[in-house]
């Protein structure tokens, strides 16, 4: 297959801290940034394409370039694409909304783009069925096919040239060859199975970067053989993709690309970000000849993509080598005994004659690994030593003496560990009896503070008490005597006013009171039916001048007495 000419790829920005490195050239590649490839982030339909006589982009929708593409198919005396037969109101073939009807007549396709009910009049035609103008049509030569802004369609034209069409669409018929629809691709979930992760680790490993290829099988006398037509790629932030094409490299930075130029190739993805990466090393030998393996964790940072992969596949091989290398010559240069002299990885027994092993890492290794590195693109920030091994015989009976070492080393702290704990807990028991000999102290005060205060309480309630009854007492004799008096004074003004009534009580007047009273007892002994006569008229008059004295004077005592007998209670 080959592909057409296509327009101007994406220019592609310049990778940032790009040495002049760029710019040279090796026996194996010429590292240069790519600028412009045909068939390289190439999203527009070629011009080739667009000539076809039967292709109609969609510019509205499809049914108005499916009647573009009738149009023109007129106009060159071909068949007619759209039916004459009119809408029904009832029976034949129904064609909903949102669909086209189609016929074949003679191997050619007459299409209904209107929804409603046709009926075939017509023996040439035949019913082939009813198509989603969403989805992609293939059909008796016409292809139609529409797609959104993330989503891009791989067409094959009947040359077999690849064009991608994306957030657009096109309606085509092929009467020598056809176009082909081979794949919708989702450019922002090319999926899980096409990630590329980091040290090709699936389950801790961090993804790079993602590739899907779209790819037809064909028939051939050596059997069915796949052929890769478009490949699509999905970059992350701070992370590029590298591509090849012939002799030559090129980058593109993050984001969607898709490559339809089979001479272009894959290399692989890389991160701009800052990585570390823990290993071993290969056995490094001391003065002595003991052979010695170290762990380390190495914190780099790619910063020229295109120098590094001129060279290598991926950072670690490139840093591989320069790391053993710093290893070696400076592991050649140190002694056994500074190797082991040390009580662990973060800092030796202070020797004044010698420098430090972990130092000698620092200065010396860290800055031959940098040098090597920098020819690769390749920027080292640390290089540290997490452990170290001795290998071989004498190495594992070196390895036992210094844990003995360490082992009595670590008995001797831990007994004046034990010593330490052991006095602090005393010291601790010691504060305790302290503090709380402090709590019974406060709490006898606070009771003798107590008990005075309720005896005080007490002894208030008491003698307050005492005044109350005294001063009752003294409230009480008052007020008899009080009582006394006015009761003899009411006696005395009785006894007075008894005499004063008596004295002016007239003469013979008690005399007449006590005989009414006998007339008025003896009337009350006689019964009720008796009759009264009076005498003459003279003792008639007299006995009722008498009476109304009596009852006078009567009335006078009766209110003399009351009054005293008030006054007395008073």
């Amino acid at each position: 297959m080959s592909n057409g000419k296509a327009s101007a790829a994406t220019p592609i920005e310049p990778v940032v801290g790009v040495t002049s490195a760029l710019t040279t050239k090796s026996a194996l590649a010429a590292v240069a940034p790519a600028t412009h490839y045909d068939g390289t982030d190439d999203w527009t339909i070629p011009p080739a394409v667009l000539r076809h006589e039967y292709f109609v982009e969609v510019t509205t929708s499809l049914a108005a370039a499916l009647e573009e593409l009738n149009t023109r198919m007129m106009a060159k005396k071909d068949h007619r694409l759209i039916t004459k037969k009119r809408q029904r109101p009832f029976g034949g073939k129904t064609v909903p909304a949102g669909f086209i009807g189609v016929w074949d007549r003679n191997g050619r396709p007459v299409i209904a783009t209107r929804n409603g009910n046709y009926w075939n009049f017509s023996f040439r035609h035949a019913w082939k069925g009813t198509y989603e103008l969403t989805m992609p049509i293939d059909c008796l030569g016409l292809t139609t096919v529409m797609v959104g802004q993330s989503e891009a369609a791989v067409v094959l034209d009947p040359s077999n040239r690849v064009f991608i069409v994306r957030n657009s669409g096109f309606a085509a018929f092929g009467a020598q060859g056809r176009f082909r629809v081979v794949a919708i691709v989702d450019t922002l979930n090319l999926g899980n199975e096409h990630a590329y992760y980091e040290d090709n680790d699936r389950k801790n490993g961090r993804i790079l970067g993602w590739k899907r290829e779209v790819a037809i099988t064909i028939k051939s006398d050596a059997g069915p053989t796949q052929v890769t037509l478009a490949t699509f790629f999905l970059v992350p932030a701070n992370n590029t993709l590298i591509l090849q094409r012939g002799n030559e490299l090129m980058v593109l930075k993050a984001g969607q690309h898709v490559i339809t130029n089979p001479t272009t190739s894959f290399r692989g993805f890389l991160t701009l970000g800052e990585r570390q990466t823990t290993f071993k090393t290969q056995p490094a030998y001391t003065v002595e000849g003991v052979p010695v393996i170290l762990r380390v964790n190495l914190r780099y940072q790619i910063q020229d993509p295109l120098l590094l992969t001129a060279h290598y596949d991926g950072p670690l091989q490139a840093l591989s080598n320069p790391a053993q290398s710093a290893v070696n010559s400076v592991v050649s240069r140190l002694s056994y005994q500074q190797f082991m002299r040390a009580k662990s990885i973060g800092g030796d027994v202070p020797d004044h004659h010698m420098e430090t092993w972990l130092e000698s890492f620092k200065t010396e290794c860290l800055r031959d690994l940098r040098e090597q590195a920098v020819t690769y693109g390749i920027i080292v920030h640390s290089f540290d030593v997490l452990d170290r091994e001795l290998e071989g015989a004498l190495g594992r009976d070196l390895e036992l003496q210094s844990e003995q070492v360490l082992r009595n080393q670590m008995q001797a702290t831990q007994i004046g560990l034990q010593n330490h704990i052991m006095t602090e807990t005393q010291r601790g028991k010691l504060a305790t009896a302290q503090v709380e000999a402090e709590q019974r102290k406060t709490v006898a005060d606070a009771d003798y503070y107590v008990a005075t205060k309720k005896s005080d309480a007490q002894y208030y309630e008491v003698l307050k008490q005492a005044e109350a009854e005294a001063e009752s007492s003294a409230l009480r004799t008052t007020q008899e005597a009080k009582n006394i008096l006015a009761l003899a004074e009411a006696k005395a003004n009785e006894v007075q006013m008894l005499s004063k009534a008596y004295g002016e009580v007239p003469e013979g007047h008690a005399q007449r009171m006590q005989l009414s009273q006998f007339e008025v007892e003896k009337r009350k002994v006689l019964p009720k039916s008796t009759i009264y006569f009076e005498g003459g008229s003279g003792s008639s008059q007299a006995g009722v001048v008498s009476g109304f004295e009596t009852g006078a004077g009567w009335a006078l005592a009766q209110s003399t007495i009351g009054q005293s007998s008030t006054a007395t209670r008073k």
